[in-house]
């Protein structure tokens, strides 16, 4: 879900490119892969060190290389790193600094090539069932889709998930910081005989469309699009088909269950059962206390945000929000101390900067689909079985609330809910739960929640 903050972050990929002379030594600190480029061997003094992740691109670094043991560094950028090969030398056992990762333990391996980042749950090919990758033409919204199927080997009849990915647009795999969601969920259900449909959104991979422009109504279509393409399937069994959606894919799920005879049990990871105005409420709520604003500030901060919100409610589609915006942040702000504003990052002109993307974002038909949601419209029409799920600890969709709204509307008789605890909305142990930690967590997903899906999936199939 995405939440009009004040803090808003660019994120940029960058490429390391190398010479095919140059050997390459790499080793991987929770998201952030360390590049070390050149010989340790030659009589050269210096190698050069990318960190891709960080933007960081062909760092010179000087080298102090004994008989079983490597040094480098650079003062400017506070690089060091102090290892000791392995008896074959095709491995580095040492321990990395920078001026933002400190004593990290880490292990450069010698490749032939640059590698994508690795986590311990990533799936290792060969696997143990059918993975096919392919792209269909969308007959009512003329988009082409791109998407992976993964089919149990050796059966012949099985239950069929189509996953569906959270706010922001997203490749087939549901890619964060590295982790590779679906894939991981894909993978573990293959392996309990479940298939499973992943798809490109709108505009990215080889799924066409403009995502910009689309709502969440519209991804609605896109999964009955894809439903559509798998009952046509003449050698897959289209016979029990689910939906899985996590966050805002939770949301889409709700929708296309509510109007869908095609699917037969519906799984909500994070997903909103509240009202579209309460979970912007709730929402940027608990993200503010995880910066530990203090309690006026926070006060004050949803005090602004709830006048903000429900001008945007009230402004009619087809025209812009920015002139009531403009209007009920002048008059809020003329209320303020400086020095309150000042702590919330309003003073001395900031309020406009924050204005401008503000109501850049809410004048997006997405935004306007998801202030005016309301649970009422869909949930009570859900009959068939649904798994809610959320973690206790979940800051972007608040367990407690959303879950209690999911029991108050479905309408089902075979409804099961959970609230982990210690899990964060990316359904990984945490710590200190913000959304900063999810890129420092090796985890990519509790494998209890993978247990209980797979487990409840295939007594739904049973039943079936």
């Amino acid at each position: 879900m995405k939440i009009p903050d004040f803090l808003y972050l660019v994120i940029a990929v960058f490429f390391c490119q190398i010479g095919l002379s140059q050997t390459i030594w790499q080793g991987q600190f929770h998201s952030n892969r360390i590049i070390i480029l050149g010989d340790f061997t030659s009589k050269n003094d210096s190698l050069q060190l990318s960190i891709p992740e960080l933007l960081y691109n062909n760092i010179k670094v000087n080298v102090l290389s004994k008989e079983d043991s490597l040094c480098f560094e650079n003062k400017v950028y506070r690089y060091s790193f102090k290892g000791k090969y392995n008896k074959d030398k095709t491995a580095l056992f040492g321990v990395f600094n920078s001026s933002s990762i400190s004593n990290a333990n880490i292990v450069l391996k010698k490749q032939s090539e640059i590698q994508p980042l690795y986590f311990s749950q990533s799936p290792v090919k060969p696997y143990p069932y059918q993975e096919i990758d392919m792209t269909f033409l969308g007959k009512k919204t003329g988009l082409l889709y791109g998407g992976t199927l993964c089919i149990p080997q050796k059966l012949k009849k099985y239950p069929l998930v189509i996953l569906i990915s959270g706010t922001g647009q997203h490749e087939r795999n549901y890619t964060y910081s590295g982790r590779e969601f679906f894939t991981v969920l894909a993978d573990y259900l293959a392996r309990r005989g479940i298939a499973t449909l992943r798809l490109d959104d709108r505009g990215i991979g080889k799924t066409t469309g403009d995502f910009e422009k689309a709502t969440t109504g519209d991804f609605a279509d896109d999964v009955n699009e894809a439903i559509s393409f798998l009952k046509s399937l003449p050698n897959i069994d289209s016979s029990t088909i689910g939906l899985l959606g996590h966050s805002e894919g939770g949301m889409i799920a709700s929708i296309v269950s509510a109007r869908s005879k095609e699917v037969k049990f519906m799984i909500s990871l994070s997903g909103v059962g509240v009202s579209g105005l309460e979970m912007l409420n709730l929402q940027n709520r608990a993200i503010l206390k995880s910066y530990n604003f203090s309690d006026e500030v926070v006060a004050k901060q949803m005090e602004l945000y709830n006048i903000l919100f429900k001008a945007v409610y009230d402004t009619k589609n087809d025209e812009s929000v920015r002139p009531a915006l403009e209007i009920k942040l002048k008059e809020w702000m003329s209320k303020q101390d400086y020095l309150l504003l000042k702590k919330m990052q309003l003073a001395d002109g900031r309020d406009q900067s924050f204005l401008y993307r503000y109501a850049k974002d809410a004048d997006r038909n997405w935004y306007r689909f998801h202030i005016h949601y309301n649970p009422a419209d869909y949930l009570p029409k859900i009959t068939v079985p649904a798994l809610i799920l959320n973690g206790d600890k979940d800051i972007q969709v608040p367990a407690a609330e959303n879950v209690a709204s999911f029991k108050k509307f479905l309408k089902t008789k075979d409804l099961t809910t959970k609230i982990y605890p210690g899990l964060n909305h990316m359904y990984q142990h945490c710590n200190t739960c913000t959304q900063k930690e999810v890129k420092e967590l090796d985890e990519i997903f509790a494998i209890e929640v993978l247990e209980d899906i797979s487990t409840w999936i295939n007594k739904q199939f049973k039943k079936h």
